[in-house]
């Protein structure tokens, strides 16, 4: 198991910031670029290799956003209109991937099919947006980091509108 945090700034147009190792090392590099329409978030390794891009599909009536990795493969996540519990489709269909969180959208899971990938903890009481990601199973740790940055793209886009 591998744990990874985020920290978020407060005050910001656009994010950057790194994604730490439980020692405090980079691991990933998120850059967000500066749009007046959609919203796209591009992730990198700490030496600058491109890992895949989030981008936010424009036209939708719930937040809708596809992942495009660097070896070609794509991830779509949406989200559904859901009472006391966020639901959010991973590509239900091709990858059997689900995430299943709270109401207060602080604790979330990745699951695929009966197997846990790991657990998304969102911190309190932090300047900015602080979250504790847990790996169980590190062969799935980019797409698991892509679907953490995806769902909180969501959560924005819910809070700006």
């Amino acid at each position: 198991m591998r744990e990874l945090y985020i920290q978020q700034k407060v005050f910001k147009i656009t994010d950057h910031y790194p994604i730490l190792d439980a020692a405090g090392n980079p691991c990933y590099q998120v850059d967000e670029e500066f749009r007046f329409f959609g919203h796209t978030v591009h992730v990198t390794r700490p030496d600058g290799s491109h890992l895949f891009t989030v981008d936010k599909e424009i036209i939708t009536w719930l937040p809708r956003f596809k992942v495009h990795f660097s070896d070609g493969r794509e991830l779509r996540l949406r989200n559904r209109f859901a009472f006391f519990r966020k639901q959010i489709d991973i590509d239900p269909d091709r990858l059997g991937l689900r995430l299943e969180g709270n109401f207060w959208d602080r604790d979330f899971t990745v699951h695929r099919g009966d197997q846990v990938l790991g657990s998304i903890h969102k911190a309190w009481f932090t300047w900015g947006d602080a979250y504790e990601l847990k790996v169980i199973d590190e062969r799935y740790e980019e797409l698991f980091v892509a679907v953490v940055i995806a769902v909180d793209c969501i959560i924005d886009s819910e809070k700006s509108n």
